[in-house]
């Protein structure tokens, strides 16, 4: 493009050799004056040869001092480049792109409706996909991770210290009631403590500990009769196999939901649990044994694996077919479909957008002059000679050109007034 642009050596060429044309026909025809023909040529030679020298002499001043002479209003560009590049801002910024006419111009678009077109076609690309979800694993990427585990820790955290020991009792007492959680643990105590007496081990450690309580009980004068008794009757191995046979049948029996002494325990198990929660010494303690807990605990390695793993199954999920056929795409198709729909809506998004370009070109239309200054600016004199001199170098050499032609033909016009008046 810039070739393009370039003058060709051939219309420097021609400029030059129209010139020295002009002047080997002036100097050629002086011999022969007398003949009228020849004096009519000679005249168009001559004011060619003035044209075409008083162009060459205009254009070369535009730019430099013609034949290296400092003649007074030559070398203009140079001279006055400050002004040039003041002049070139001040067309920009007044005549070409002034505020008012970009403005104006803006209030006739309809810029919803533009703005809903490329919407569409943005989502048609297939760069688009890949674009997005570049994006949006760049900002996952990105998130300040410590930060935010640290922060969710101490979100958690404090959630747990204010809520109140009271209302954690009373959820307690509800889900007790609700699941009948007092009867299942009772079931559970049971059912181990069974466990632990069908255990050999177990079993004669019971009967040698009651085996040797009798012993002790010798020295009592009351029970000394009785657990001598007991001594004669069972041996210590025995005694361990009565013991676990009566406490296996009371086990059994508490089990029945309708037994009396179970009965009785979960009555006061729950006449104690609904004492719980007026009780502000107990609340107290336990309010005191929940900060120093939650404060002890370490909840940043749970937050981290959690994270982590929620991190993975998301950029999965992002880079998925399923995610953008059946999420994403249909569901921004839909928000441009009802925004476009909507005719409060555009219209509102319309204004706004104008609003915004229009606050956009009163707060950086001054930028427009400062950026064509700083790009000028950039150039030094030779250079920014050169660049204007390539993009208009083939009409400035048409210039010389006409202007020999134009003055050859007026030299002929006025050669033969000569002649005729």
């Amino acid at each position: 493009m810039q070739q393009d642009n370039m003058p060709r050596p051939s219309t420097r060429r021609l400029a030059t050799v129209s010139l020295i044309f002009m002047a080997v026909g002036f100097f050629g025809t002086l011999p022969f004056k007398e003949n009228d023909f020849i004096f009519w040529l000679q005249s168009g030679f001559e004011a060619g040869l003035v044209g075409g020298i008083a162009d060459w002499f205009a254009i070369t001043a535009l730019f430099r001092h013609p034949l290296g002479l400092k003649i007074p209003h030559t070398n203009l560009l140079p001279q006055n480049r400050e002004r040039v590049i003041d002049s070139i801002v001040q067309m920009l910024e007044k005549d070409l792109l002034n505020k008012e006419s970009i403005v104006e111009k803006l209030r006739h678009l309809n810029l919803a409706d533009k703005l809903i077109d490329v919407s569409r076609r943005i989502l048609e690309m297939p760069a688009f996909r890949q674009s997005a979800t570049d994006l949006l694993l760049g900002f996952l990427a990105k998130l300040p991770r410590e930060q935010i585990l640290r922060a969710l820790e101490g979100r958690i955290k404090q959630g747990v210290i204010d809520v109140p020991a009271s209302s954690l009792v009373r959820r307690f007492l509800q889900l007790v009631e609700e699941r009948n959680l007092d009867e299942e643990a009772m079931d559970r105590l049971l059912d181990y403590t069974e466990g632990l007496l069908q255990d050999p081990v177990i079993r004669d450690q019971i009967g040698r500990l009651a085996y040797h309580a009798m012993i002790d009980q010798e020295r009592n004068t009351f029970l000394r009769v009785t657990a001598k008794t007991v001594q004669k009757v069972y041996s210590e191995e025995k005694l361990s196999i009565v013991i676990q046979g009566v406490l296996l049948n009371v086990i059994e029996d508490m089990k029945q939901t309708h037994n009396p002494n179970r009965l009785s325990i979960l009555d006061h198990l729950r006449r104690n649990l609904a004492h719980l929660s007026t009780d502000g010494e107990r609340l107290a303690k336990i309010e005191q044994w929940k900060a120093d807990e939650v404060v002890r605990f370490d909840l940043y390695p749970l937050l981290e694996r959690a994270m982590n793993s929620g991190k993975r199954e998301l950029e999965g999920y992002l880079s998925s077919d399923s995610f953008w056929e059946k999420r994403a795409i249909p569901f921004l198709s839909r928000t441009i479909d009802d925004w476009e729909a909507h005719p409060t809506f555009k219209q509102k998004s319309d204004e706004w957008l104008k609003e915004q370009l229009v606050r956009f070109v009163d707060q950086n239309h001054a930028k427009i002059g400062q950026l064509v200054r700083e790009n000028l600016n950039r150039f030094d004199t030779e250079t920014l000679i050169q660049m204007i001199e390539d993009k208009v170098g083939n009409d400035l050499q048409w210039i010389r050109v006409n202007g020999a032609l134009c003055g050859f033909c007026i030299g002929l016009l006025l050669g033969g007034i000569k002649l005729f008046f």
